[in-house]
């Protein structure tokens, strides 16, 4: 009985990395022989269907942390929502890129796209500096649950920005850029990365949010 519990719980991940692999795939397949609508298939574009369920699961990860919280009546995980509405506003309106390149023109850089980018990071690490620091402070005065939930949320959201971020930065490279091998390597490393990484965060909530719910209807 508890193994079908458990397997129950991994439902909700084994069809979200479905979908991933399906998408991954697709963007294989558009690479060799592209679709009539090929950016729709390119998980490298903004405005793809890869792109539109990364979207769709940041919204589920919201829903998952604000049942938690009623649930167990703990206001704390109301700061991971905040985390993960920027990150879902991130991802739609792209707000470093604005906010890189409002204090690229405020600091009078002239050092061209190179210190855009710097810019572009320096904002991302203000922005995440900012909605992080309600989470730390909550991590702080939380109880045993709340900061192990706040352990693995925030380990597997380092290994998203890690291939948001650290490998996007590689990928940016010229050596990767102006080799069409290391360029499509490393874009299937970045996007299918925060794909699956986006993924296992998702199901993870889900699973905490379902044994919430049993929880409650057990002592209930």
């Amino acid at each position: 009985m508890k193994l079908s519990k458990n397997i129950l719980y991994f439902i909700p991940l084994m069809m979200l990395l479905a979908a991933d692999l399906v998408l991954i795939v697709l963007d294989i397949r558009n690479f060799y022989h592209p679709f009539p609508n090929s950016g729709l298939y390119d998980i490298e574009t903004n405005n793809s269907y890869a792109e539109d369920f990364q979207n769709l699961k940041w919204i589920i990860m919201m829903m998952a942390l604000v049942l938690i919280a009623m649930i167990r009546q703990e206001k704390k995980y109301f700061t991971w929502v905040l985390v993960m509405l920027f990150l879902f506003l991130e991802d739609v309106f792209r707000i470093h890129q604005s906010l890189g390149h409002f204090f690229y023109n405020i600091f009078g850089m002239t050092t061209g796209q190179r210190g855009v980018k710097i810019m572009e990071l320096f904002a991302a690490a203000f922005l995440g500096f900012i909605f992080m620091a309600p989470v730390l402070e909550a991590y702080k005065k939380g109880d045993a649950l709340f900061r192990k939930h706040s352990k693995v949320i925030f380990i597997l959201l380092a290994l998203f920005l890690f291939c948001a971020v650290v490998i996007d930065q590689a990928h940016r490279l010229a050596v990767v850029q102006y080799n069409w091998k290391y360029n499509v390597v490393f874009g299937m490393l970045e996007d299918g990365g925060e794909l699956i990484t986006e993924s296992i965060l998702t199901g993870y909530l889900i699973s905490v949010a379902l044994r919430q719910k049993k929880v409650d209807i057990v002592s209930s």
